[in-house]
């Protein structure tokens, strides 16, 4: 009997030193209620005990997650014939329907901070010689962009390059001469091919 009882008294005392069943090793502590470390800097630990070590190693920080950047506003949509000005016959004056146009399309680019470049290109219609057709196509652009740029804000941050204000001559003809044989007829027919186009874009 005495062999059995120091055989299970041998056992309970390996399980104990082994950790079997704890979890962690209680720390010592001074008279101050500090954890006693040793010549190394380690902690003297005495027994077995329960979760909360003092001296346990101090956990990394976690990592700081960045906020995600909000995603840039759409740019306003502006249909093409919003952004279409149309011209009378042989004519680069700005019309009252043209002029309340550019006045719409002042205040969407006043309000939007998205539209960040401005293109404004002119037309004309199948009359007339390729050259002088191409004067005429740029003074109607030039028009266009001088009274577009005395109604931008200096603060809406468009940007108008003189490159960006071109006359492409005529546009492409519509098979109005064919349709049509009397001069007043052809006039009317190409109505839409006298025209200065605004293109928006954004480089954000």
């Amino acid at each position: 009997m005495r062999i059995l009882s120091l055989t299970l008294t041998c056992l309970v005392a390996a399980f104990s030193t082994s950790g079997a069943f704890a979890k962690s090793e209680d720390a010592a502590y001074d008279k101050g209620n500090n954890p006693v470390v040793d010549s190394r800097g380690g902690c003297v630990r005495t027994k077995w005990t329960d979760d909360r070590d003092p001296c346990a190693p101090t956990p990394p920080p976690q990592p700081v997650v960045e906020a995600p950047k909000p995603k840039p506003k759409p740019m306003p949509v502006v249909s093409q014939e919003q952004r279409t000005i149309y011209f009378e016959f042989d004519s680069y004056k700005l019309t009252p329907e043209g002029a309340a146009k550019i006045d719409q399309l002042a205040n969407i680019v006043n309000g939007s901070k998205e539209i960040t470049d401005v293109h404004i290109h002119g037309y004309t219609d199948q009359f007339g010689s390729d050259g002088y057709n191409a004067t005429l196509a740029t003074k109607r652009a030039e028009a266009v962009r001088d009274y577009f740029k005395a109604r931008v804000s200096p603060y809406s941050g468009v940007t108008l390059h003189e490159a960006d204000v071109k006359g492409l001559g005529k546009a492409q003809g519509e098979g109005c001469k064919e349709k049509h044989k009397k001069r007043a007829e052809r006039i009317a027919c190409m109505a839409d091919q006298r025209r200065v186009e605004f293109e928006f874009k954004s480089i954000r």
